[in-house]
């Protein structure tokens, strides 16, 4: 029995460890790839202030500076939108993942209770 017992600890305690690496693995990779929207939104800012002050010199009127205002603002939401969608990719794949990883976690535990009683009604 006390075999028994320090056997589904150890099995316990070496699955929680790799769920824990795994965990830390998948919160890394989102990291990186969340730091990357925000590089790709600082990017952005900055190409679409360096067109504004470009188109600032090029205008020859009001009309060209407004005809550019209004190009620059199409561009800067579509850029923005894809940014948003890239973004919402991330946090779908990184939920969905998240999610097998809490399901597996479930399933971990269910045999090792059904383990764990197994040994004891064994035991008794």
């Amino acid at each position: 029995m006390q075999k028994e017992i320090i056997e589904l600890y150890t099995k316990s305690t070496e699955t929680a460890i790799e769920a824990g690496r795994k965990i830390a693995e998948l919160n890394m990779r989102t990291f990186e790839r969340l730091m990357q929207q925000q590089a790709d939104v600082a990017a952005t800012y900055m190409d679409m202030a360096n067109k504004s002050i470009s188109l600032f010199g090029k205008a020859k009127g009001i009309q060209d500076l407004i005809a550019g205002q209004a190009e620059l603002s199409r561009e800067f939401g579509e850029r923005g939108m894809e940014i948003m969608r890239k973004g919402m990719a991330v946090a779908n794949e990184s939920g969905s993942e998240y999610s097998n990883l809490v399901q597996e976690g479930v399933k971990t535990a269910q045999e090792r209770i059904s383990e764990a009683t197994k040994a004891t009604l064994k035991a008794a």
